[in-house]
């Protein structure tokens, strides 16, 4: 039985978008919560074991993609989110650094910055006007100062007491414990938590 060239070329017209589409699914996708939500973790045979709680602003990558939803790669497992819930986009081919530098975003969950024992204080908001909303080619270093707190700024002085006693009058300096700055952040998709004290840097990722 001989084809025709005619009959060749039409079927190649029609398998042709099918294989584009083929090779677009193909590609690395990725998506990033445009609302704070809770997804459900699926597992393998698609039944729902629990719930996840996602950042806003948290970016992680796309497992597939479902009528009314979309599966995530979180921490290991797979979490079912709605559709108005991420932006999915095309995953940018990012490679590491000379250094071994993973480029990436990071999405500020929450920072307190307090003495221990103290009412923490919420210091979200001013830390996070230091953290570019860009990737990040190379860690980034902020000192940690009681410039991230108006209310701990008292606290930096050193307080002198003066101590009568019956044969002398000692003056003594007490120098106030440091504040501790306690964050919990997401890069590409993993969640990390980093104490570090007044005076010191706090090095992102």
């Amino acid at each position: 039985m001989k084809i025709s060239p005619c009959f060749l070329l039409v079927l190649a017209a029609c398998f042709y978008p099918l294989a584009g589409m083929a090779q677009n699914a193909a590609k690395p996708m990725q998506a990033e919560l445009m609302r704070s939500t809770s997804g459900r973790e699926i597992e393998d045979f698609g039944l729902a074991s629990g719930s996840t709680p996602l950042q806003k602003g948290a970016v992680y990558d796309v497992v597939r993609q479902e009528n009314g939803g979309v599966v995530l790669s979180v921490g290991g497992k797979n979490v079912l989110v709605q559709n108005d819930s991420v932006s999915v986009t095309e995953k940018p081919q990012t490679t590491a650094t000379s250094s071994g530098f993973v480029p990436g975003k990071v999405v500020l969950i929450s920072a307190k910055y307090t003495i221990e024992g103290d009412q923490p204080r919420n210091v979200k908001n001013n830390l996070k006007k230091l953290i570019p909303e860009t990737l990040l080619k190379e860690p980034l270093e902020i000192i940690v100062t009681d410039a991230l707190s108006l209310a701990a700024q008292d606290q930096g002085q050193s307080q002198r007491s003066i101590v009568v006693t019956r044969n002398a009058v000692g003056v003594f300096t007490r120098t106030p414990a440091k504040n501790v700055l306690t964050v919990q952040y997401i890069y590409n998709g993993q969640r990390f938590t980093k104490q570090v004290p007044e005076g010191e840097k706090l090095v992102l990722p």
